[in-house]
């Protein structure tokens, strides 16, 4: 193969019934000159053979198997040390890019001068019936200003890899960004921060590109309401720790930007006291922000005007309960 312009970072944990799709996805891109790095995340239902036999076949993928599980954050970041193209991208192991989608990424990278290329995705059954749009733009657009600012309004999308192209300068720098507990939920949020904060150019694409196969078990769709808030909370509080160098204008942001996200139905929380079983995870993720960023807890506490339901009394009262004192 020549050398690649494209490295796709494929995580699969026990994706054996779904992985040979997506990976015909990708061999069948109408861009060529594209590294498949497929990560076996300790599987047990035979991921690990199904990769290998994969990469036997076809000289454009690379076949990386971890020791033992590591979550799917720290899979991402083994792929990004193998990455070895000019640009970077990522497809989850039960969805599917559709033929064009890297080749007019790449290209339309190198013409804008991109650091970040966006493209719209459909919400898909598995059979690849499209439910609905999961993310469309109505225009092609360049952005160079205020572009950390929109990324935290969630003007570009909600945090998601799948559909972004990161040019290699860029996100290789977050290839060792560790968090200080395994987190899977909201992960990939978090490397899009350093991304978005650092980047000069963002072009978003019109074009629907991906194929976001929707699961009612998936992690993102899966779990109580006082999971979410806890995941939340603490993929908060990784986030302020993580860029607490930044400085307090993009902490500002980032606390603007998950106290957006609390807001939304799925953190609904009527009664602080069914999360009490957390205890334990809510105190380490509290005493992390007042450590990192003691006004993070004030700024999540403020509201937005669309909030169905107090933030403010939720983290108050957790904060409350589990440091023995108010914010």
């Amino acid at each position: 193969m020549t050398d690649p312009l494209v490295s796709v970072i494929v995580p699969v944990f026990n994706g054996a019934d779904t992985l040979e799709r997506s990976v015909d996805s990708l061999l069948n891109q109408s861009l060529k000159a594209l590294e498949i790095i497929l990560i076996n995340d300790g599987s047990s239902d035979g991921s690990g053979d199904l990769i290998d036999r994969l990469a036997a076949k076809h000289p454009q993928i690379r076949a990386v198997h971890n020791e033992h599980n590591q979550g799917v954050h720290e899979t991402r970041l083994n792929g990004l040390r193998a990455a070895t193209a000019p640009w970077i991208g990522f497809l989850d192991a039960d969805d599917i890019a559709r033929p064009e989608m890297f080749e007019r990424m790449q290209a339309a990278g190198e013409e804008h001068q991109a650091d970040i290329v966006v493209c719209g995705a459909y919400r898909v059954t598995g059979e690849r019936k499209v439910i609905s749009p999961k993310l469309r733009f109505r225009d092609n657009a360049t952005i160079t200003r205020d572009i950390f600012p929109r990324f935290c309004q969630f003007r570009f999308g909600t945090g998601m890899l799948w559909n972004k192209l990161f040019r290699r300068e860029l996100i290789m720098p977050y290839a060792e960004l560790r968090f200080p507990w395994r987190q899977n939920i909201n992960e990939d949020l978090i490397l899009n921060i350093g991304c978005f904060k650092d980047a000069n150019t963002v072009h978003l694409m019109k074009d629907m590109l991906y194929e976001y196969v929707f699961r009612d078990t998936s992690v993102s769709t899966s779990g109580s309401v006082e999971k979410a808030c806890l995941q939340t909370l603490r993929a908060y509080a990784i986030a302020v720790s993580l860029f607490r160098d930044s400085g307090d204008e993009v902490l500002a942001e980032i606390t603007n930007m998950y106290r957006q996200q609390l807001s939304w139905p799925p953190y609904r929380l009527d009664d602080t006291r069914t999360m009490s079983s957390f205890g334990a995870e809510i105190r380490e993720a509290v005493e992390l922000i007042m450590d990192c960023y003691p006004a993070g807890l004030g700024g999540l506490t403020t509201t937005p005007p669309s909030a169905p339901m107090s933030v403010g009394r939720v983290v108050r009262a957790l904060s409350r309960r589990f440091l023995g004192e108010p914010v």
